[in-house]
């Protein structure tokens, strides 16, 4: 269980002479009692938040009169937890954190570090609910098909749900404490709700009374009332001393029929809305918190939304478009939004066959490796793999070989596996007609003759030769693949063998096998295997196996070939920056010679600002355990990796996409791997759906301080990736608000990036007019 709250934001203020800055703001709020007798849980969820967030400049913690000398000390110079805080040091004291603590008035009193003023403390108390409310889903939109009915005669498309948001313990106390700031600790005899999914925040309200006040030992009682019902119904009549939890209003009209009718002994000051929208001036003394959009205060707000009164005579817009109407009753609703859930990567979700594959990632003498990128041998139109991996580096390095080979231990394996599993009964070695399968088959006609198995060369034959095998001989027919992906081919060859297998079995003899999952695997497997004696009539072996991407017409760089045709077009349209058509020229060319040369290796992704090449730095978590490898990797290296790994969660689920749940991947993947060529590797191996941070307001706010910092420092390491970033949201692959965009946008004008010709100034006039003006447009 969580014992704290936690959430940060950004504030905007101005410096005399020096114009706006920004501070990131962490608030940490302790609502429970005896946190230090078990402070692990607490040392922990500090040290996550720092290991996968950008620092804060600084901290805010919020306590009450009974547990502040246990805030306090936590928070000590000389402290456990203290050494959890990575930006502050016992050297610069306590300038960067502030303790307040609630106290039993309902007033925040200041305890230690820098003080804050009470209107500052309001809109953090205020930025906490509202971040709970948007987080746990508290407005619900419908979609076209249908809109909503309130109990009060209106129709609209959206409505508030907080019932949505107290779900979890840490974040009721939250609401309690900022309800008991707002009544100023007053005590009540009863607590009446207008529905039964906050009855849970009355309890907790009790609760703090009797934390603050221990001699406070009276009954309570909560009990709903029925929002609108109990008072149209005029059969309502409540204690004085009686507290009425409004969960939620847009208009604040619940407060004069409530007041309206004296009978029902109901005062003004007695009545709190928890979350209001438009609430009218004359009862902001009754709103808890204020969902109002406002830029500066409170940018994760809500804009107001439009609702008919039909009622009264009012037009609905829904009914004219032939919207369903739905009726709202306490606590009914229509579940649509999807569940988002973000998917952080660890050194567990490296795959089992990548640990065992580290030898292939050794270079030749060379320097040549086996991994290569947006390649295919032999291909006569578009078709090139997103990721191919060139057995022919290692297979005809055969002939080199000696004890001191970087291929050694893989030489071993091949001969080995060679001697098991070919037969000694083989007659006919049938080869796949690409040059690796040719050099492989050769490779194991070598080996079988040093163990006195001799093919003649005119039993080594291709797919259009097998007409040639005698249908009176008997023996074994290898079918040899230096590589196999889908497997079409080797289909092909099992029905066209069919004839033979009255005196001929079959095995297969893969080097390399590559499918996209074990699912095509296994159907691979059961399709080749069957035979007379039903599945396993003919063998099926391969050296290693791996799953990883098999895409070969919409890869990254396919991907990358049309948007570049499109800029460069959109820039001489425009008259925009030679440098960014220049540069498009260039890597377009480099992308349609990548059949010739035989690889994308290290020109996979978009230099640096600075125009140096993305490279791995030491401390990859999913490096190879290989003594050189940092030093010898290549650009195709690191994106295989990442991309295997990424292809792996699919397999297993975790990435998987339904209706109800987005899987995508944490933004603080981005800056717990901050190498930029780690960035523009998971950019480019992410499909769009894994990058929808539009549908977050969370996460899209943490895309938006990692690219606001990356902007921050552009002249250094920390932005190696900044051109990828930007790619991705031109692309629209990296799904984030227009608010968020023209944001970055503003920033790289102000930092006067776009004073120099680059790609950027192409791109960034591309992003504004394809991206943010499309979307608008399309929006409204």
């Amino acid at each position: 269980m969580n014992k704290f709250y936690l959430f940060s934001f950004t504030r905007e203020y101005e410096v005399k002479d020096k114009g706006g800055r920004q501070e990131k703001f962490l608030v940490v709020c302790y609502p429970y009692k005896h946190l230090s007798a078990n402070p692990t849980d607490i040392y922990n969820q500090l040290r996550t938040y720092f290991q996968y967030n950008i620092l804060p400049d600084k901290i805010v913690v919020l306590c009450a009169k009974f547990n502040e000398t246990e805030i306090i000390n936590l928070f000590r110079d000389d402290s456990e937890l203290y050494k959890y805080i990575p930006l502050f040091t016992p050297d610069n004291g306590k300038e960067n954190i502030s303790i307040h603590s609630l106290q039993q008035n309902g007033i925040f009193q200041y305890q230690e570090g820098f003080k804050i003023e009470h209107t500052l403390l309001s809109e953090i108390l205020n930025r906490g609910l509202v971040k709970i409310f948007v987080d746990k889903g508290g407005l619900i939109v419908s979609q076209s098909a249908h809109h909503f009915v309130f109990p009060s005669g209106k129709h609209s498309d959206r409505f508030l749900r907080p019932g949505n948001v107290l779900l979890e313990g840490i974040h009721i106390n939250y609401i309690a404490f900022a309800l008991f700031a707002h009544l100023k600790g007053r005590k009540f005899t009863s607590i009446y709700c207008d529905t039964s999914s906050i009855n849970s925040l009355a309890f907790a309200y009790v609760i703090l009374l009797r934390e603050f006040f221990p001699r406070f030992i009276g009954s309570v009682e909560v009990e709903s009332f029925g929002s609108y019902i109990g008072f149209e119904r005029g059969k309502f009549s409540a204690p004085l001393n009686s507290l009425f939890l409004i969960s939620s209003s847009t208009s604040g009209s619940i407060i004069e029929r409530m007041v309206n009718d004296r009978k029902q002994n109901i005062k003004m000051e007695n009545i709190s809305i928890i979350y209001g929208l438009d609430i009218p001036v004359k009862f902001a003394d009754s709103l808890v918190c204020n969902l109002n959009h406002q830029e500066s205060s409170n940018p994760q707000g809500l804009l107001s939304f439009e609702s008919y009164n039909v009622s009264k005579g009012i037009s609905c817009k829904f009914c004219s478009d032939r919207s369903t109407a739905i009726d709202v009753q306490g606590d009914v609703f229509l579940l649509e939004k999807p569940s988002v859930k973000g998917i952080l990567l660890s050194v567990h979700d490296n795959p089992t066959f990548l640990k065992k594959f580290s030898e292939y990632f050794i270079k030749s003498d060379k320097k040549e490796g086996l991994i290569k990128c947006y390649y295919k041998e032999n291909s006569t139109d578009d078709k090139k793999y997103e990721i191919y991996l060139d057995i022919n580096v290692i297979l005809r390095e055969w002939y080199r070989r000696t004890d001191s080979h970087p291929f050694k231990k893989i030489f071993s394996k091949i001969e080995k596996f060679v001697f098991q599993n070919i037969p000694a009964s083989t007659k006919y070695l049938v080869v796949l007609p690409d040059q690796s399968s040719i050099q492989f088959a050769k490779l194991i006609k070598s080996i079988l003759h040093s163990y006195n198995v001799n093919i003649p060369v005119k039993n080594v034959i291709g797919i259009q030769d097998l007409k040639s095998i005698d249908k009176n001989g008997k023996g074994a027919i290898v079918i040899v693949s230096a590589s196999i992906t889908t497997g079409r081919n080797l289909l092909y060859i099992s029905r066209a063998l069919r004839e033979f297998e009255d005196t001929y079995r079959k095995t297969y003899f893969t080097f390399l096998s590559r499918p996209a999952n074990k699912k095509h695997f296994e159907f691979l497997e059961s399709n080749l295997s069957l035979g007379e004696f039903g599945k396993g009539t003919h063998k099926m072996n391969y050296i290693e196996q791996i799953l990883c991407a098999q895409e070969a017409h919409n890869t990254p760089w396919h991907i990358e070939k049309e948007f570049l045709k499109s800029l460069e077009e959109f820039c001489e349209d425009n008259e925009l920056s030679k440098s960014t058509k220049d540069f498009c020229g260039k890597r377009l060319n480099n992308l349609n010679n990548s059949g010739k040369k035989k690889r994308l290796t290290n020109n996979l992704f978009f230099p640096s600002l600075t125009g140096k090449v993305l490279k791995i730095n030491k401390g990859f978590a999913f490096a190879p355990t290989l003594s050189h490898f940092i030093e010898t990797s290549t650009q195709a290296d690191v994106y295989f990796i990442i991309s295997t790994i990424l292809n792996e969660l699919r397999c297993s689920g975790t990435l998987n996409q339904s209706e109800y749940v987005r899987n995508l991947l944490e933004p603080g993947n981005f800056v717990r791997f901050n190498d930029g060529i780690i960035q523009a590797a998971l950019l480019r191996a992410a499909r769009p759906e894994e990058l929808r941070y539009d549908l977050s307001y969370e996460m899209a706010l943490q895309m938006q301080d990692i690219l606001i910092d990356m902007i921050n420092h552009s002249d250094d390491e920390h932005a190696e990736a900044l051109t990828e970033f930007l790619y991705a949201i031109a692309i629209k692959k990296l799904r984030i608000p227009n608010r968020v965009i023209e944001k970055c946008i503003k920033l790289i004008t102000e930092k006067q990036l776009l004073k120099k010709d680059s790609i950027l100034n192409g791109l960034i006039a591309f992003i504004r007019q394809k991206v943010v003006t499309a979307q608008s447009t399309s929006a409204t």
